[in-house]
């Protein structure tokens, strides 16, 4: 059988896409170099900023970078890309449609894993940047699935940015206990599962060991269905 390769748009951001790649690995069931994915991994850091092109269209536009670098994937013969980051999966139509390798939905993959995995789940808190929550994206698709959502407050939406920009992206210290706060407070809210939206909280999750089955990490989602979509087993 050919050989699948998964074709990484990265960049958005860098150090996400890293650790999107040392998932991969880690998570496939291999005992040698060649029993692992192919992949081809594009850390273009230098797209534009989703988020405030979301906010704000007279910002500058991450869309053609994105389109010219799945362009790119798709020459270099890749079977699927992906896209570590779930804010810019705003675009993520416009790009589908530029090339004709499938694009693994991180949002779609996300919130089918709760449902699969979170036990009586009617309720999906959503921590994401400001921009995919006004985008409306995993609101969109929570809803396909039946279920309902809460989002967090506009100061705790606030805080959480911080934690993402000034904290995770900047390479600072993050205020943990700020962050289970915010979880904490979705919680109260109704949610009976919390969704990591942005792939830097999936980076907080490793540093801090939270394995909660209440905390459903978008990374590890993608991760997990890239591994089966290229022929591999997931590692027990």
């Amino acid at each position: 059988m050919k050989e699948k390769v998964l074709g990484v748009l990265g960049g958005v951001g860098p150090l996400a896409t890293i650790y999107f790649a040392d998932l991969v690995i880690k998570m496939t069931d291999a005992k040698t170099d060649q029993e692992h994915i192919a992949m081809v991994i594009l850390n273009h850091a230098s797209i534009p900023d989703r988020t405030e092109y979301i906010l704000d269209n007279t910002k500058p536009n991450p869309l053609p970078v994105m389109v010219a670098d799945a362009k790119r994937l798709q020459n270099d013969g890749c079977d699927y890309i992906v896209i570590p980051c779930n804010t810019a999966h705003y675009f993520f139509d416009e790009i589908q449609k530029s090339v004709d390798v499938p694009i693994i939905n991180i949002l779609e993959e996300t919130v089918s894993y709760a449902e699969r995995t979170v036990p009586n789940l009617k309720c999906l808190g959503i921590l994401a940047t400001k921009g995919t929550i006004i985008s409306g994206a995993y609101q969109n698709i929570i809803k396909k699935h039946g279920l309902d959502y809460r989002v967090p407050s506009e100061e705790d939406q606030k805080s959480l940015m911080h934690i993402i920009y000034d904290e995770v992206k900047a390479g600072e210290k993050v205020d943990i206990c700020e962050f289970l706060r915010i979880v904490g407070e979705l919680k109260k809210a109704g949610s009976d599962a919390v969704i990591l939206g942005c792939t830097e909280l999936s980076i907080i999750k490793k540093d801090f060991n939270l394995s909660r089955v209440d905390i459903v990490d978008s990374m590890e989602c993608l991760a997990r269905r890239s591994i089966e979509l290229c022929g591999k087993k997931i590692k027990a």
